[in-house]
């Protein structure tokens, strides 16, 4: 009996913790959030090798300072969560953000959220509808949004560009995160409601209301949370101008080949993150080497980064001579006071100790990073290279492309990218746990700098070709970046001074 007593206090504990006990409701005392704030400011302050890149340490002291002033009544971790985002985007570091709590996540995987049905894009100062998930058929893209729910749209638009985080002071990424994931965001900032009013403009010029939902069988699937940091799920993306033939590769890493012209190829990389891209690397420049490619189109749209090691064997293929990809890979000291708040801390404190050097003052540093590294010569290329970038091109996208754009090897076509040109604070990024309201802070340890010598001046890397979208390119599905490398394979003119 005594037995059987411990089983049902121990299920009900373990029930109480369990995150079918979460209740998005609950709000939490102000001292707990004070504790959770000071305990996050620590943090920040010991641990991230980047706090004050972009930033000044007094401007910063004030915004904490006037946040935690703010702390004075009891929230809920979502309103808290609201709270942070705006100082955390203060740091100008992509890789930090404010996630959920656990509970939270799980909680939502449980109720899924009813999101804004439309996504939109600015051109010129107004809001348009790039796509229609509404079960109102009446919506059409292009049209112009007056109002979201009573609010300007533009003024909407601006609101929640404002809690994206990029690097430095870079605005692309913020717009293309903003063009893929408005509905998310939207509902996140503003409020989840059943059905959400919308203002547009008609075509005879006037007002029209409409009160929308999601259609049942449409879904905001691969939607990012407003806390992630890259906009590759759920991207907006257009096909080619020029119809392309696949040849091989899978679904984030493939190659094609134009009909129009036999000497240029064009490879796809979605992401960084494939663990197979050693196998398909080879396969894909084998192929390049036997159909006698000599001008190579990497797409790098959209590419929100992922494994070092896999940028780097990218650019081995395409470099022509040993090159350096990195200055430095350095953090503060390590561990810190806030090392038993992270995630993974065991695991991590080893990795750390074998891969990184331990520094005067406890700061370590990975030596392996900034190696002298050589091409690879069976099946390496060494014809033209284009490399088309956007405001979803992050962290190892955008370092590949700085890296190749400084040593000359490539030309870079489209749009700046939303990763740092000089480099980001990243490498091995943990969870910062908040132990009162259990909300999660993404801490990058590691400052990376990249081969790039020329001064930081807080952007991503400018396009030696830049192409702005038109509204009718948007609209219509073009795709003017590939089309301007179409245009500078046949004027053979090559940036390469």
């Amino acid at each position: 009996m005594k037995h059987l007593i411990w089983l049902v206090i121990g299920m009900a504990a373990f029930s109480a913790c369990s995150p079918r006990a979460y209740s998005p409701q609950r709000t939490f005392e102000a001292s707990a959030l004070r504790s959770d704030f000071e305990l996050m400011r620590k943090g920040l302050e010991t641990s991230h090798p980047g706090l004050y890149w972009y930033t000044p340490k007094p401007r910063l002291d004030s915004a904490f300072d006037a946040t935690a002033a703010r702390l004075d009544h009891p929230l809920t971790e979502l309103e808290f969560r609201k709270l942070l985002d705006p100082l955390v985007e203060l740091i100008h570091c992509g890789h930090t953000t404010v996630r959920g709590s656990r509970g939270f996540e799980h909680w939502r995987k449980r109720h899924k959220p009813q999101d804004f049905p439309l996504t939109v894009f600015e051109h010129k100062g107004k809001i348009f509808v790039a796509s229609n998930f509404s079960d109102e058929p009446g919506i059409r893209k292009g049209q112009e949004v007056v109002r979201i729910d009573g609010h300007d749209a533009l003024s909407v638009y601006e609101s929640l560009k404002g809690i994206v985080i990029s690097d430095g002071y870079n605005q692309t990424f913020k717009t293309t995160t903003i063009l893929n994931n408005f509905p998310t965001y939207y509902r996140y900032w503003y409020g989840e409601k059943e059905r959400y009013e919308v203002v547009v403009v008609d075509s005879l010029h006037e007002e029209q209301t409409f009160r929308l939902r999601w259609k049942k069988e449409q879904k905001a699937a691969k939607a990012v949370t407003p806390a992630a940091v890259t906009p590759v799920p759920g991207q907006v993306r257009p096909p080619a101008t020029v119809p392309v033939v696949r040849s091989l590769g899978n679904r984030n890493i493939h190659l094609a080949f134009s009909p129009a012209d036999s000497s240029i190829a064009i490879l796809d990389i979605n992401t960084f993150g494939d663990g197979s891209y050693r196998k398909w690397y080879r396969r894909v420049f084998r192929e390049i080497e036997r159909k006698k490619v000599t001008h190579l189109v990497i797409d790098l749209r959209n590419n929100g980064g992922g494994k070092v090691a896999a940028s780097n064997l990218l650019m081995r293929y395409l470099m022509d001579q040993p090159f350096q990809a990195y200055q430095s890979v350095e953090s503060l000291p390590y561990p810190s006071p806030m090392t038993r708040y992270i995630s993974e801390r065991i695991g991590r404190d080893i990795m750390i100790a074998m891969i990184a050097r331990k520094l005067p003052e406890g700061r370590r540093a990975i030596r392996s990073a900034t190696r002298i590294q050589k091409p690879v010569k069976k099946y390496g290329f060494r014809g033209d290279v284009y490399l088309l970038t956007n405001g979803g091109s992050f962290s190892a996208s955008s370092i590949t492309a700085a890296n190749l754009q400084f040593w000359k090897r490539a030309v870079v076509v489209g749009r700046e990218t939303g990763g740092g040109r000089n480099g980001c604070s990243a490498w091995s990024i943990p969870y910062l746990t908040l132990p009162q309201t259990r909300v999660r802070v993404r801490l990058p340890l590691f400052k990376t700098l990249t081969a790039v010598t020329d001064p930081n001046v807080g952007h991503g890397v400018i396009p030696d070709h830049q192409v702005v979208f038109t509204a009718q390119d948007i609209m219509g599905n073009q795709d003017p970046d590939l089309q301007r490398i179409y245009e500078l394979v046949r004027g053979s003119r090559v940036v390469k001074d």
